[in-house]
């Protein structure tokens, strides 16, 4: 019968895609998105309404402007900020509230610098920092002391070195064109007499990082790769001449590969290298609009992976943006029928001028920094240090069966996968939206409890053998109905809290079809 009520399933997986047509993303990728912000397409399926962030030391690191570096260093973040007289200091903090330790008591960071990077090594059995702020000469960190600082004074070709990494037990720093090595095991001879050396790689250095045996170095028009052991041995390899990476920090190691920011959008290394300069190795194809307006509406960018995630985020940098209005761009590694790839989204409300990431034992901690002066620990809490966190997710508009019969919708099942409170706003769209197409009500969605139970851990509630349990049980699929008709359809999201972070699985619509356009 003509009017019989039929289902239509939407699983939630793909990501967010802005480079189709609406009916080709709505045909092709239903359960996609053409809006995803503050959600993250998860390794567990669906789209998870991202953690929060919350203060790393409640104490703010002194100084003015940026913080221009951060790194963990001995169970401690060190940061260089900018100050009042010029010449930034280091400092180094613990989590929670205790002051920040001034390191720079007789050496500061050198003047006008706009970014400190940092280079962690061991050759002595002892935790030690390279530092270069692409000014003066670099400095070593020895322990969390200012009587732990010195500075190099030579050789001059380390003046201004901006990038440092660590490589076959070699430090590499890069000035302009040159990459300056160490005598093996050593970080403070730089000298041929002693195994040190000179390899200039024809462009400005943009980036550096070591991934399987190979120190990559980037430029803004190509891609090399070092290999060997030591200065009888290094040698440089062409990676491709034709393309490189245009901005700072954004160069990551993640599921495998390496990936960066090229002139058309995150490129892996691995696909340049195979591709040369053709854009079928930029990965953000998908994203391409959002790129766009990433690159083009900031002056700076930092980058870091969450290991745990198998997850790239990508920040954008304006002193004039606030931190609410500040975007970035998240890539997962998804695994699908189709292999593996990056899934993306956006963020909203995380201002992040730097950052970085390590593992502490088994716990991986993330941090960040801006120019209010205070590190923050991303993925810690359900709020943005106390703001609510926005989140929307639009499916593209789908046309069921058919795109040219019309379609009562009756009723949407959600399937979610809950933590704790999940408040929603749900809304059905139609017809894209145009003008004269009548939109139904928003639908309030919240879990209630219910009869049943779960049993949380160590709470002394709940009775081992017994039926009493420690709370109660999370209502996770929502069933609801709907009103409206149209050729297509989209179903919205919206939250904004402080809530723990939940998951849109799937969706089920239950339909019927009449009239033919």
């Amino acid at each position: 019968m003509p009017d019989r009520w039929q289902t239509y399933p939407i699983e939630f997986r793909g990501g967010l895609i802005s480079n189709l047509s609406p009916l080709q993303h709505g045909s092709a990728a239903p359960g996609s998105a053409r809006n995803l912000i503050n959600f993250e397409p998860s390794t567990e399926g669906g789209y998870r309404r991202i953690e929060g962030f919350s203060k790393f030391n409640s104490n703010v690191v002194t100084g003015q402007n940026n913080v221009l570096g951060i790194t963990f260093f001995r169970d401690r973040v060190i940061a260089a900020r900018d100050q009042s007289g010029g010449d930034p200091k280091l400092f180094a903090g613990a989590s929670g509230s205790g002051a920040w330790v001034d390191l720079s008591t007789s050496l500061t960071v050198g003047a006008n610098s706009s970014r400190v990077r940092f280079c962690k090594y061991n050759f002595d059995g002892n935790d030690k920092l390279f530092i270069v702020d692409g000014i003066g000469y670099p400095l070593i960190l020895a322990g969390i002391a200012a009587s732990d600082l010195s500075q190099l004074s030579g050789p001059s070709d380390l003046q201004g070195a901006s990038h440092v990494v660590e490589f076959k037990e070699h430090i590499f720093a890069a000035k302009g064109e040159n990459l300056i090595f160490s005598a093996p095991f050593e970080d403070d001879d730089f000298t041929a007499a002693s195994g040190g050396g000179i390899i200039n790689v024809g462009s400005t250095v943009t980036d550096l990082i070591v991934f399987r045996e190979q120190l990559i170095v980037f430029s803004e028009d190509r891609i090399s790769r070092i290999v060997g052991n030591s200065v009888a041995d290094f040698q440089m390899q062409p990676i491709t001449d034709n393309i490189g990476c245009v901005v700072n920090d954004t160069a990551q190691e993640i599921s495998g590969d390496v990936i960066f920011l090229g002139p058309d959008g995150l490129r892996t290394v691995a696909g340049t290298e195979r591709n040369e300069d053709f854009n079928l190795a930029s990965v953000t194809k998908p994203v391409q609009k959002e790129i766009v307006a990433l690159t083009s509406g900031n002056t700076s960018f930092s980058s870091v992976t969450i290991r745990e995630k198998s997850q790239y985020r990508i920040f954008g940098f304006a002193s004039t943006t606030t931190a609410a209005a500040s975007k970035g761009i998240i890539g997962t590694q998804i695994q699908s029928e189709q292999g593996t790839g990056l899934n993306w989204a956006e963020t909203t409300g995380i201002k992040a001028y730097v950052a970085d990431s390590t593992y502490t034992g088994k716990t991986e901690t993330i941090i960040f920094a801006n120019d209010d002066g205070y590190v923050y620990q991303m993925e810690s809490g359900n709020s943005f240090d106390g703001s609510n966190i926005a989140a929307s997710f639009s499916t593209p508009y789908f046309p069921i069966s058919d795109p040219r019969t019309r379609k009562s919708v009756y009723r949407a099942t959600i399937y979610t996968d809950p933590q704790g409170t999940v408040n929603l706003d749900f809304n059905m769209k139609y017809d894209l939206s145009e003008t004269g197409v009548i939109e139904p009500a928003t639908i309030s969605l919240s879990n209630t409890s219910s009869s049943g139970g779960i049993s949380t851990f160590g709470d002394p509630a709940a009775i081992f053998g017994t039926s009493t349990y420690s709370g109660e049980s999370l209502q996770s699929i929502f069933d609801t109905q709907t009103q409206g008709s149209g050729f297509t359809v989209s179903l919205q999201f919206e939250s904004s809290g402080t809530s723990p972070p939940f998951s849109l699985d799937a969706a089920v619509i239950e339909y019927g079809q009449y009239g033919r356009r």
